[in-house]
């Protein structure tokens, strides 16, 4: 699901607070995504013809500001899957004026957007998927302030939680104010290539511990993107740092730094030890995926989430929009649900065909263009004979890592006279990361119910996610109470999301290994008319809402081109 990427909740010791420092003088967050900024803002402020305008036909862009397409013009479109990458794809292609419908098989929209607003008291909810919004993932921002959804800060880091280390209790700020002691002591030979040779690398570099020697092993590789990237010097870093997994490349023992110091290879210690510590059990994943999150801040503690829960988002684009400049789109009355889509042809007429999952009636949907915005372990189940064989390739290809939450009411916040309130605990125990529910600046007492949630990802997930909802919930109460012991006592009810095992989305979000953005990711996003793919696998923002807005109004961008009459349009070019 869209938080969780190859950097982990309560992300290492640097990297909340004091990003890697670009210039060495001026503090610099940088995303693929910007690349297209200005493409993006012409389509969510004056309509995808009015963007189209704005780079194929600059001195007329002003009469296609908000401007329909005629109605002999119009397309009928079908969009599969009512994830936010497909709600955006609908909405903004209705607000030009083209027929959209939305077939879905749930009974909700937003896809691996779930908050769970039943099962908990007192109003409580509690988000099973994405929660958390970057404050640079602009195409985020732009629709929750376009909608009018109230955000809140979402506090990442608490330095009075806890690393729970092999049975130890440790206070996340003395865990990094003191990480040397700490790492020679779980962790002992961590340093061994630093100590050898008489260059004194850990001097140098006033390396103190694991999490220092990563955030330093880094950096060069980091610094070579340059402050200030154009779309060459992205495709070329990308193409070269893509064919290495972040462990491979602590593993290597043939990269030369330019200051010539000698990092590497990491031992196996220091590899296990930054694996546990900074929870990032997806360390096998590739090096870029890792890389993006820090580069663009991500992680640092500027965090919001919307106060109603995440789905507020998708929930919004269901309804009349005053705030839209189309004011006939109704979204609401544009989807099906319950629909499972088992075909796509384009014989005579292209045609979506499909049944509903529970009375098996069957229905057909001719349309002139169809958007795919599934998960890929999805669309790999739906019958397309006319994808070609790369494609088919590449949806099979990329790797989905996986998530599983277990959100756990309690009848008094504990917690909050230990810990406080927001961040949280990491352990190396099944249940991996502990999250306390809002921020220091927030007034709910101690007496008021509470949500904590355990948040586990890659072998934790599938171990959790393999029990029946009832043993996980237990489980999670077991593993708390070694660090809370109160949570027996206050422990009433809980809730279990395995994405992995969600019949909608078999896995949690794209978690690409090194090659499989060479090799597939880019074959994936060419459109071909009249099926254009998008979510957000197909994003440079894997895992977060913000990839899944990007590719969805990117394959829009791409289709309302041709219709204007750019044959060879891509919604890319690097």
């Amino acid at each position: 699901m869209y938080s969780a990427n190859n950097t982990c909740g309560g992300r290492s010791l640097h990297f909340w607070k004091n990003q890697v420092n670009m210039s060495n003088e001026v503090e610099t967050f940088i995303q693929q995504d910007d690349l297209f900024k200005e493409r993006m803002g012409c389509i969510y402020e004056g309509g995808l013809r009015y963007a189209w305008a704005m780079e194929y036909d600059n001195k007329n862009a002003e009469a296609l500001y908000k401007v329909k397409v005629e109605p002999e013009n119009a397309q009928d479109v079908i969009v599969v899957g009512a994830g936010i990458s497909g709600l955006v794809i609908a909405y903004e292609l209705a607000q030009i004026g083209h027929n959209v419908t939305i077939l879905e098989l749930q009974n909700r929209v937003g896809g691996r957007i779930k908050t769970f607003y039943h099962g908990f008291a007192d109003g409580q909810h509690a988000d099973g998927g994405a929660m958390r919004l970057p404050p640079n993932h602009f195409l985020t921002h732009y629709y929750c302030k376009h909608f009018g959804i109230e955000l809140r800060r979402f506090q990442n880091y608490q330095q009075n939680a806890y690393m729970y280390l092999y049975g130890d209790k440790i206070k996340m700020g003395d865990f990094y104010a003191r990480n040397e002691y700490y790492s020679d002591k779980y962790w002992k030979g961590w340093d061994e290539t630093l100590l050898k040779g008489s260059s004194d690398v850990k001097g140098k570099l006033k390396i103190n511990g694991i999490h220092d020697y990563f955030d330093q092993t880094i950096k060069p590789v980091m610094i070579e993107l340059g402050q200030y990237p154009t779309e060459e010097d992205w495709t070329r870093w990308v193409e070269k740092w893509s064919k290495f997994s972040t462990e491979d490349f602590l593993r290597s023992e043939t990269y030369s730094r330019p200051d010539k110091l000698k990092l590497q290879p990491w031992p196996e210690i220091a590899i296990d030890g930054h694996k546990v510590s900074s929870y990032s059990p997806n360390i096998s994943g590739s090096l870029v995926e890792t890389l993006r999150g820090i580069l663009g801040g991500w992680w640092r503690d500027e965090l919001k989430t919307p106060s109603d829960g995440m789905s507020a988002l998708p929930n919004a684009f269901l309804d009349k929009n005053d705030h839209g400049w189309n004011l006939d789109v109704e979204l609401r009355n544009n989807i099906v649900y319950g629909f499972k889509v088992q075909s796509i042809t384009n014989d005579s007429k292209l045609k979506v065909s499909g049944a509903n999952v529970i009375t098996g009636q069957a229905a057909n949907y001719p349309c002139d263009a169809v958007f795919v915005t599934v998960p890929l372990n999805i669309l790999r189940q739906i019958d397309i004979p006319f994808l070609c064989k790369e494609k088919q390739q590449a949806i099979a290809g990329v790797t989905y890592g996986t998530a599983t939450k277990i959100m756990l009411q309690c009848k008094e916040r504990f917690w909050q006279k230990d810990v406080g309130k927001g961040g949280f605990s990491k352990t190396s125990d099944i249940i991996g990361q502990l999250h306390y529910p809002d921020d220091d600046d927030s007034d709910i007492p101690d007496y008021a119910r509470g949500i904590l949630m355990v948040y586990s990802w890659a072998q934790d997930a599938l171990a959790l996610g393999s029990q029946s909802h009832e043993e996980a919930i237990a489980t999670a109460v077991c593993e708390i109470s070694k660090i809370h012991p109160e949570m027996k006592d206050w422990f009433e009810v809980g809730k279990v999301q395995a994405w992995y095992s969600d019949p909608a989305a078999q896995g949690g979000n794209a978690s690409l290994k090194p090659y499989e953005y060479l090799y597939h990711l880019q074959s994936l996003w060419k459109s071909e008319h009249p099926l254009y793919l998008a979510g957000e696998a197909i994003s440079w923002s894997n895992a977060w809402i913000q990839g899944a807005l990007f590719s969805g109004l990117s394959q829009a961008f791409a289709f309302q081109c041709r219709m204007e009459g750019v044959k060879e349009c891509q919604p890319w070019k690097c």
